[in-house]
């Protein structure tokens, strides 16, 4: 199976390839042009492949040249920068800046098995965020008032 020219084998896959001239996804083993899809929540142009495993996955055609996110540890974020562990909510550390890290990542998802910074939002005016606690129920929880807590 030869990869035309101009084409981009796609990660994770066997025989799947990306021209990103013109946005088309081709089954080298087929010969055929799939049909790209538009991700709603995403906004990107997307398209169902299949791993080397077997198991479909959508190939989110802007993520071909993207690098891969950092490796956090847990080392670095309680230590390298001085995170500290929230009381009610032992998956997460705070940096003093307000950084906050998902340190026990699910095993499932789009941030499987991959500590991370947890993403934040505004409510009421407030940057809050969704932490699971301790117990396992999700609860909405202001920035500032985490700080105040760990910090002083």
């Amino acid at each position: 199976m030869q990869i035309p020219d101009g084409f981009k084998l796609i990660p994770r896959t066997t025989h799947y390839a990306f021209y990103p001239v013109t946005n088309l996804v081709m089954n080298l083993k087929t010969e055929r042009v799939l049909k790209p899809q538009w991700g709603q929540t995403e906004g990107t142009l997307r398209t169902k492949v299949v791993d080397s495993d077997g198991k479909p996955f959508y190939f989110v055609h802007d993520s071909i040249d993207k690098p891969p996110p950092p490796t956090l540890t847990r080392e670095y974020v309680l230590q390298d920068e001085g995170a500290k562990i929230l009381p009610d909510y032992p998956r997460y550390a705070i940096t003093e800046l307000g950084v906050l890290y998902c340190i026990e990542p699910k095993k499932r998802g789009r941030k499987a098995n991959r500590i991370h910074v947890v993403d934040t939002h505004d409510h009421q005016g407030w940057e809050s965020a969704s932490l699971v606690s301790s117990d396992g129920k999700v609860r909405k929880v202001r920035i500032d008032k985490i700080l105040k807590s760990i910090w002083g």
